[in-house]
């Protein structure tokens, strides 16, 4: 489901509003603005500065081409339990000059998206998005929570601190052959900013009486999600912590890994990264880091809970494994990244790479499940990627062993004794 960029703008600023109740009672989300720069406690006791942004000041009206306020924001919204769920949402990544500028070309060109969503004000709001967020449906599990949505417009999987310089080789998007392009790489400011607002708002007192904490998101969300785990659990340590990964399976290749993960590179992730997965820069491999971080996350918190979810063939995955490799081969032509039925290497592939990592996963640890679902749908937690066959994935998805997506999740979160629950598509 696509909003158009003025609508989302509209509906964000306009209707979205502090502590008020809709028709049947459910209370409203909440627009939080943050500051373009803001002092922190980090968890160590230091105070730090952060800048949240975008990955641009400002973006353009597609219908009379002003540019308009794109600065970060948020949403809250008051549940009536005690429970609390953290959404990182998600938007493609970028981290060269093919995928930051030079693939921005395509959000003309019919049918194709740029690598990554630079706007807040497009495909970034919680309104109408559905699923998880439904909280007028009866069977979503998750209706009385208090929720957070964190909107994605840094290309970065929300780990990102930085202010990059990239090149506009070709002169596409500035019309200079060569000219400098500066994206803010600020996903983990702007999170930091979530967090720490989060902190101030649920007081000590308060933050006690959270009893279920669920940290999940989509796509590249479901990466920040993954990878912010440890902040999260530290801000609500008395809290039963899950963390739920939707569409998010790292099947990745090692030239994006030494591009990312290392040192001085495009995000700084040395400046961002928890201490359980920064201590491992310089050693992750492309074939195990799925299972690298999802095994550092099981032995860190044996309390805490994981999943991963999946269709078996997720199109947008499989799209982005033939981006990667394609930059690694050296093709930077964003016209040719596109994923068809004759690509079936990558889809091949990345199925089977998917399908051995999680089920080594289920295999070595002991809280940890997974749901592989058929087809090739992206995403399960909202109506993002829905199709006409599947309107509404989060209450329509039973392909996994007839095991119904919702009852599955619900189940996981739960309190008690961790009892895996492991599905998939019948071959």
């Amino acid at each position: 489901m696509k909003r158009t960029l003025w609508l989302v703008a509209v509906l964000s600023l306009a209707t979205v509003t502090a502590g008020a109740q809709g028709k049947a009672g459910v209370s409203e989300w909440q627009l939080i603005p943050v500051a373009a720069e803001m002092e922190i406690i980090d968890d160590q006791g230091s105070t730090k500065t952060i800048s949240p942004s975008c990955a641009f000041d400002t973006v353009a009206n597609p219908i009379s081409g002003e540019p308009l306020n794109n600065a970060f924001h948020f949403y809250f919204k008051q549940g009536k339990s005690k429970n609390l769920l953290v959404f990182f949402n998600g938007g493609g990544a970028c981290w060269n000059d093919a995928t930051c500028v030079a693939s921005l070309a395509l959000a003309g060109v019919p049918a194709a998206r740029p690598a990554y969503n630079p706007s807040i004000l497009a495909e970034n709001s919680p309104i109408d998005a559905g699923g998880i967020f439904d909280d007028n449906q009866k069977s979503n599990p998750f209706k009385d929570w208090s929720k957070v949505y964190i909107p994605y417009c840094t290309g970065d999987i929300h780990i990102g601190s930085s202010d990059t310089v990239y090149t506009d080789v070709d002169g596409t998007i500035t019309g200079y052959p060569g000219a400098p392009v500066t994206v803010k790489h600020r996903g983990f400011d702007n999170f930091m900013a979530v967090r720490e607002w989060l902190k101030n708002h649920l007081d000590g007192k308060k933050q006690k009486k959270i009893k279920k904490l669920l940290v999940t998101g989509s796509s590249a969300g479901g990466y920040g999600a993954t990878l912010h785990f440890p902040y999260l659990q530290a801000a609500f340590p008395d809290a039963n912590s899950a963390l739920f990964a939707d569409a998010s399976e790292a099947i990745v290749t090692q030239g994006f890994i030494d591009n990312v993960f290392d040192y001085n590179k495009v995000w700084n992730v040395e400046a961002s990264l928890p201490l359980l997965f920064s201590d491992a820069l310089t050693t992750y491999s492309a074939l195990d880091f799925n299972t690298d971080i999802f095994t550092k996350l099981s032995e860190a918190y044996p309390q805490s809970r994981f999943a991963q979810y999946t269709t078996q063939f997720d199109w947008v995955q499989v799209q982005f494994l033939k981006i990667m490799d394609q930059n690694d081969l050296g093709n930077s032509n964003p016209l040719s990244w596109g994923i068809n039925e004759s690509d079936y290497v990558y889809f091949a592939e990345w199925n089977a790479r998917m399908e051995a990592t999680l089920a080594l996963l289920s295999e070595t640890t002991t809280n940890y499940q997974y749901y592989i679902g058929s087809g090739d749908v992206h995403t399960v937690l909202t109506d993002a990627f829905a199709t006409a066959d599947v309107p509404h994935p989060f209450y329509q998805e039973q392909s996994a062993a007839n095991v119904k997506f919702t009852k599955w999740l619900e189940r996981f979160v739960k309190p008690g004794k961790f009892k895996a629950h492991s599905v998939k598509y019948s071959d």
